[in-house]
């Protein structure tokens, strides 16, 4: 067994705990890579993986990795992510988490780099850069990520999450929510390297978005082999153009930032019957 997978890390961190949720059943396809580049991330102490309550195939399809003590799978209700993600927060032991949706893959030693980032910053939470994947999770163009890191990218404090937590009742852009809430009051930094490849999947929540539809469009193009390496070669050279070190915050963010922080606030204010009592 490989050091990673005894959570040694050579990078000398091992106090972070990823969350990999894969609630529907189309995930199993592509579950058994995305455990393994989580796994295999030295800096990974703990690992969450949040499946559906009556799912049937998640340890036939694991059953090489559930020897690995830092693997614990915990089943939940269907629910939207943001509220999985919540609940798994419960079980988090470490100071530091890490997010993974369960199509996609991390690149080698994603979190360890993450990590040294936030080590040498300070900041509260560490974004990384991704590729743009097709289903097969072959690598059709580089993403901007210039406004709003991938949730697959993220590495935040744990006692972050818990202060400021997904919305529950989101079945889509919970993470440009939790972006926009938290605004002024997380320090972010963005690691502008790619560590990551979001695999663009027909059926998942997000398809009927945008930014999924260009997604798309991106890797139906990419089909073709000469137009694929031209995607790649523009997008990669826009990519390098545009690297920095800090998350570029957009005006039209800010009318969305106090509408979303009220919409929290009537989540979490505590309901009353009718004897007046919480």
């Amino acid at each position: 067994m490989q050091n990673s997978q005894l959570g040694i890390s050579e990078s000398g961190f091992s106090d972070v705990a990823a969350i990999v949720t894969a609630m529907t059943h189309e995930e199993r396809y592509c579950i058994e890579e995305t455990v393994r580049a989580v796994a295999n991330d030295g800096a990974i102490a703990q690992l969450i993986l949040c499946v559906e309550s009556s799912n049937y195939w998640i340890e036939p399809i694991l059953s090489d990795w559930l020897v690995d003590s830092r693997i614990e799978i915990v089943r939940f209700s269907m629910a939207p992510p943001g509220a999985i993600r919540n609940q798994a927060l419960a079980y988090v032991k470490l100071p530091w988490v890490a997010y993974c949706d369960g199509d996609d893959i991390w690149e080698p030693n994603k979190i360890a780099i993450q990590r040294q980032v936030a080590n040498d910053t300070g900041a509260d939470f560490v974004g990384a850069d991704h590729y743009i994947a097709n289903q097969a999770g072959v690598v059709c163009a580089f993403a901007l990520a210039r406004n709003l890191p991938v949730t697959s990218s993220w590495l935040v404090r744990t006692a972050v999450m818990k202060q400021y937590p997904f919305n529950n009742t989101l079945m889509i852009r919970e993470d440009g929510d939790w972006w926009i809430r938290t605004h002024g009051k997380v320090s972010k930094v963005r690691c502008s390297r790619i560590l990551l490849r979001y695999r663009v999947r027909l059926m998942s929540l997000s398809s009927g978005t945008r930014s999924k539809q260009r997604k798309i469009k991106i890797t139906t193009l990419a089909r073709y082999p000469i137009i694929k390496w031209i995607i790649l070669a523009l997008t990669g050279l826009i990519w390098f153009a545009y690297r920095c070190r800090y998350y570029v915050w957009l005006k039209s963010w800010e009318n969305e930032q106090s509408e979303a922080i009220k919409k929290m606030n009537l989540l979490n204010e505590p309901t009353t019957n009718i004897s007046g009592k919480s």
